[in-house]
Formats: structure tokens, C-alpha cells, sequence
């Protein structure tokens, strides 16, 4: 686009780490780019040097342009809005701020994320200049362009004008901020370090992907990126080859309330007035009621074992089996010897797999249901009364309606079973 000098000139202008860069716009159409790597002295300036260097330096290229009309500066460092109001400047500012004062302008704060021209430009210069530091030979890959398949084309057409999104910038292609690489070497290299180079951690293709976008550009470059992943000797080595790594068997289905029970703590609450700052919780595995039992953290083997005859055993009596997670207090001596004397058996969840029944729901009747035969009509049917006060004078027929409940809790149980298996097909078995 040719400058019309009845229209009011725009410059947006960015500094990065090491480069600067700058557009000179009108109706938000660019006119000319400028860019510059900075060294020596520059490249140790604090940010807000940087980014007046930056203006200076786009002025000093366009000031052909600027001097006869007033023109606006757009920049994402909002301070320097306020360098006309400055009191004391050092020297290098003095010097700056003369030479700036020397033209009609006006300076607006743009945000980073709308200045993307001006941070293009600075950006591919720290690009650039990363891959010359690490790369012995990197500048030979601007001889390949002219031969290469991919970007021989481009290259051409983008020897004095930017064609589409792809721009030349010291004899390198780029495809808007990133680095267009020839069909060589440096391809499988650039992906090898993405995937498991320096701090990489042997990442999936996806992630292995989004890096490499963030930084280069080429056709095909997924089916690289995915080639070189499935070839990659340490992923094969540490990653299973399976997923999920199998069905797990889930525990036999309890036949009636509270003989099948699990337990676990909850650990990390607040401190109570009286010093309790865990919960002890004891399920049914057949009904699902739950008991909530305050202990401390502290407690051993024989405290939680004490907890458990007061407020389980104590109203439903003795279970068969109990299934814990492998917390230290189920896999002590004491405990694994008190159960094998009153000849409940004690079963373990898998290690990093606590979910180990799977089941979610018991069916439509509530646990206090499952378990007494009855709904609760007020609060004193959920209160521990003897047995004698809730016998019906029919008791046959109690009898039967508690059974045909179980019969449809266990029929529920099967049913919550069969879909997490269906769920697993194809993986294998593994028991617990």
C-alpha cells in the first residue's frame, strides 16, 4: 500500500527481550515494517528503555513520513503515555525525548494482546536468535528455501512483499509469528526436542503438537510429529502399551445388611472443641448405611477398633468380611490378628484404585428401609430402641416384605455390576 500524505499516519511499535519492532499503518493498513536485533549495550536497557528505543528508532527510519502531519503512536507499555510529564530524565532519556519533541505526535496505550504486528516482529528476532545460539550451521537453512518443495514458491513471492501470512525477515520465511522449516534434518530434530528434549517429558502427540506450532511451521507437520512419537524408544519402555490397564473383579455381591461393610477415614478437618479432627466412616455395602464416627488422626489400631465395637457392632452385630483401603492402621499386626481370631476375613483395595466394588447405587428403597424392613415414620424409628418395639403381630409376613426388598436391592447390585463390566469389554482381567 503507497502512503497517502492526507491521511493521518499510525506507527505501533513492541520491544521483546532481544529485537524491537515497529508498523507504520494508515486506516489500519499496513505500509512498512521495521525490525531491528538489538546487541551490546541495548540488549541490557530495563523494559521501559527498550520500548522507547523502539520509538525512537521507528522514528528515526520514518521520520521522512512524520514530520509534516501529526500522527499517532499506539504502544502496549502504558507508561510511556506519561514521558511528555516526566520532571527528570537521565541523560539517555534527555537525549531521546529531544529528539522526539522534534515531531508532531500523539502516543496511545494499546494492549499487548491487540498490538500483534509490532510483537510479531520483535518476538522473531528472540527466535531467531535462540536457534542461532543452540543450532551450529542454523543460517545455512536460508539456502534451502529457493530448492525446497514446500516453501520454494513462497519464497519467491515473498522477496519484497509479504504474500498472505508468510513474511521474509532476514532471509528467513515466516508464517505470521512462526519459522517456516525446509524439508531437512532440522525437522525430526525440532520435534525430538519438543517431545523429549531438555525439560520435555516425553509429552503426547497433542501437547508434542501444540508446542511446535507455538514456534515453527511446515505441511504435514502432525504426521511428523506422530511418526516420531510412536518411534520414540523411552515411551515404548515407560508408557503401557494398554489403556486402561484392565477390568477390575468387583466383590462379591452381600446377601443381607451389614455383613459386608467398608470403612475409611476422612482426614484434614478442622479441630473440634473436644479434639477431633477425622471422621471415622463405616458403609454397608449391601444397604449403603453409613456410620460417621469422631476420632483423631492419632489414633492406633486398637483406638479404631474400639470405635468400631461401640458403634457398629454394638447394633448389627458381627461382619464377615471388611474391606479398607491399605492405610497403615489396616495393615497392622493388631488389627489383621483381632479379625482372624473372630473370623471375619479383612479384603484390600487395589493400590491406586480405592473405587474397588464400583457400585454407586443400591436400588429404589432407602438404607434405613434395606435394613429394618420399614420407612421411618418419625425421629424415634431412626433412634437404637430394642427390637421387641418394632415387631408386627404378623411376623411371617414382615418377614417375607424384608426379603423381597433384599431380593430387589440385590437384583439393583447385579444390574449397577453387569453395566460397569460391559463398560470394560475388551481390557484384561485382573482380581484383587
Amino acid at each position: 500500500m503507497l502512503p497517502d500524505f492526507l491521511k493521518t499516519f499510525e506507527i505501533e511499535c513492541d520491544a521483546s527481550g532481544i529485537g524491537i519492532g515497529a508498523v507504520l499503518m494508515q486506516d489500519k493498513k499496513p505500509i512498512a515494517y521495521f525490525s531491528e536485533k538489538l546487541g551490546g549495550a541495548t540488549l541490557n536497557y530495563p523494559t521501559y528503555d527498550k520500548e522507547l528505543y523502539a520509538l525512537v528508532r521507528a522514528l528515526q527510519t520514518w521520520q521522512h513520513y512524520l514530520w509534516p502531519k501529526e500522527f499517532v503512536i499506539h504502544t502496549d507499555h502504558e507508561s510511556l503515555k506519561h514521558f511528555k510529564g516526566q520532571q527528570k530524565l537521565n541523560k539517555r532519556h534527555a537525549r531521546w525525548a529531544e529528539f522526539i519533541e522534534t515531531f508532531p505526535y500523539v502516543i496511545k496505550y494499546k494492549k499487548g494482546k491487540d498490538n500483534v504486528v509490532a510483537d510479531a516482529l520483535s518476538r522473531r528476532y528472540t527466535l531467531l536468535s535462540t536457534l542461532d545460539a543452540k543450532l551450529l550451521g542454523f543460517e545455512q537453512i536460508k539456502e534451502l528455501y529457493a530448492s525446497d518443495a514446500d516453501f520454494s514458491d513462497i519464497y519467491q513471492a515473498c522477496s519484497k512483499f509479504a504474500s498472505g501470512r508468510y513474511v521474509r525477515q532476514d532471509g528467513f520465511l515466516f508464517y505470521e509469528n512462526r519459522l517456516c522449516v525446509p524439508n531437512c534434518s532440522l525437522r525430526d530434530l525440532f520435534v525430538r526436542e519438543a517431545h523429549g528434549g531438555g525439560l520435555m517429558g516425553h509429552f503426547g502427540v497433542t501437547k508434542t503438537i501444540q508446542i511446535m506450532r507455538d514456534h515453527f511451521h511446515w505441511p504435514h507437520m502432525i504426521r511428523d510429529v506422530e511418526r516420531i512419537c510412536a518411534r520414540c524408544t523411552t515411551c515404548k519402555l515407560a508408557k503401557s502399551k494398554v489403556q486402561p490397564h484392565g477390568l477390575y473383579t468387583p466383590l462379591p455381591i452381600p446377601s443381607q445388611p451389614w455383613t459386608d461393610v467398608s470403612m475409611d477415614f476422612v482426614l484434614g478437618l478442622p479441630r473440634t472443641r473436644h479434639g477431633k479432627d477425622s471422621i471415622f466412616v463405616i458403609v454397608d455395602r449391601f444397604s449403603k448405611m453409613a456410620h460417621f464416627v469422631a476420632c483423631n488422626k492419632t489414633d492406633d489400631a486398637s483406638h479404631v477398633a474400639a470405635l468400631f465395637f461401640k458403634d457398629v457392632i454394638r447394633l448389627h452385630g458381627m461382619p464377615r468380611t471388611i474391606v479398607s483401603d491399605r492405610d497403615t492402621k489396616f495393615l497392622s499386626y493388631f488389627w489383621k490378628t483381632l479379625w482372624s481370631k473372630l473370623g471375619t476375613k479383612l479384603l484390600f483395595s487395589t493400590t491406586c484404585h480405592p473405587q474397588t466394588d464400583g457400585q454407586t447405587e443400591a436400588s429404589k428403597f432407602s438404607p434405613f428401609e434395606i435394613v429394618y424392613g420399614f420407612k421411618p415414620l418419625s425421629p424415634l424409628d431412626l433412634m437404637p430402641l430394642p427390637l421387641s418395639e418394632r415387631l408386627s403381630a404378623d411376623g411371617q409376613k414382615r418377614a417375607e416384605v424384608v426379603k423381597k426388598i433384599h431380593e430387589q436391592a440385590k437384583k439393583t447390585l447385579r444390574k449397577r455390576q453387569a453395566v460397569c463390566q460391559e463398560g470394560q469389554q475388551g481390557t484384561a482381567r485382573i482380581n484383587l
